[in-house]
């Protein structure tokens, strides 16, 4: 005889049906919790915010503790009402996985759209669908075979444990996955701590970025005091219009607008351009060595050398010790200019910038061209120059 045999009700008596609904349970608690906890803190920290106005704050431990618990307790609920074993057991999971992927499918445009959106409808259709389809296959649980295997081997654990496994892979595609977009607010969030020094290292490896992110690490560096120093090695997007929030292109989601303006102690009452505003300041009582090393990295945001080597010697000594940013765009400028107004020479640089070209110009295909100079000096400021000009020609 067969060593498993079912009962009336569905079970497996040796005891396989139980092992296989742990199983089931083990995975899904393990996934839910590290999902919670370690991919989407920062996209469920922003959305509570946003939900609330600001009153309250998301604390990821209780936060993923009290999710997890609540979606269990969801499958729980629908194990007791459907009963629903064998090879279909995992269904139970279905509405706790999508409800999970509702809950983290938040986009930027958070602040402007409802929260909801299409799940709004489209959610409780699909629990009726998941209502028909469990029906189904509780009036084939009878005619179910009798499984060849036992335990924590057994078929029927397997197939449980390989559905589950699908529908986490299709939580994480429908929540959100916008690198650029989770890099923002884990930038928002360690600032918000203080803890500036963290934010810098934030999406260090990410090669996308938009106005916003830009302007957090502007700021984040500046905190860290190493925005001349470090501020080109991060991939930057929208010149000097993107070191100041506008609600629009640049915009922050759960840190204050104040806390950037309070880097200059000012705020005017008319909206302007960064680049205006930084003038404004320095001309002001206001002025303060944050405040010209914006104007001087603002300059070279926009590759505008002329007006960085105008303005810099009077901020800096040129022929003193310079921030690197500053000495690769002296390196340039003096490379670029048959005449101009600053001299500068440091020949270790001006060899890596000769090495810098050599690389550039050792193809004609343009695209080759720009990877080749990425690899190995992709953290310069001549690669954001090349790549932001278009040309190494005055």
């Amino acid at each position: 005889r067969n060593n498993l045999i079912m009962s009336n009700s569905g079970q497996y008596k040796d005891g396989t049906g139980i092992i296989m609904r742990l199983v089931c349970a083990i995975f899904f608690i393990l996934f839910t919790t590290l999902y919670l906890n370690k991919y989407q803190p920062d996209i469920l920290a922003v959305t509570q915010h946003v939900l609330s106005h600001g009153a309250t704050h998301y604390n990821n431990v209780v936060g993923t503790i009290l999710i997890t618990l609540t979606l269990w307790l969801i499958q729980v609920a629908i194990y007791a009402g459907t009963r629903l074993n064998h090879r279909a057991h995992a269904l139970t999971y279905l509405p706790s996985m999508l409800l999970l992927a509702v809950l983290t499918d938040v986009s930027p445009g958070l602040t402007t759209s409802n929260y909801l959106g299409v799940w709004a409808w489209l959610f409780p259709l699909l629990m009726v669908v998941y209502a028909c389809v469990v029906w189904f296959f509780k009036q084939l649980e009878p005619m179910e075979p009798v499984a060849p295997s036992s335990g924590l081997f057994s078929r029927v654990t397997w197939i449980n444990l390989l559905q589950l496994m699908i529908a986490a892979f299709v939580v994480c595609a429908i929540g959100c996955s916008d690198v650029v977009f989770h890099s923002r607010m884990r930038m928002e969030s360690e600032m918000i701590k203080g803890d500036y020094h963290a934010a810098v290292g934030v999406g260090r490896t990410v090669a996308k970025a938009d106005s916003s992110l830009s302007m957090l690490r502007i700021l984040a560096l500046t905190k860290d005091h190493a925005l001349c120093e470090k501020l080109f090695e991060y991939p930057l997007v929208g010149g000097s219009d993107a070191m100041l929030p506008n609600e629009k292109t640049v915009k922050l989601m759960m840190l204050p607008e104040d806390s950037v303006y309070a880097t200059f102690g000012i705020v005017f009452k008319e909206k302007m351009k960064p680049l205006t505003y930084l003038k404004h300041v320095n001309k002001s009582k206001y002025a303060n060595k944050d405040s010209r090393d914006w104007l001087l990295c603002a300059y070279l945001l926009d590759c505008d050398l002329d007006k960085f080597a105008a303005t810099l010697p009077l901020y800096y000594k040129v022929n003193g010790p310079l921030p690197k940013a500053f000495r690769e765009a002296l390196v340039l400028y003096n490379h670029l200019r048959k005449k101009p107004l600053i001299i500068y020479r440091e020949p270790t640089m001006d060899a890596d910038y000769e090495d810098f070209k050599k690389v550039y110009y050792q193809t004609s295909n343009a695209i080759a061209r720009m990877s080749n100079v990425k690899d190995s000096y992709g953290t310069t400021y001549w690669f954001y120059y090349l790549s932001h000009s278009g040309s190494l020609r005055h």
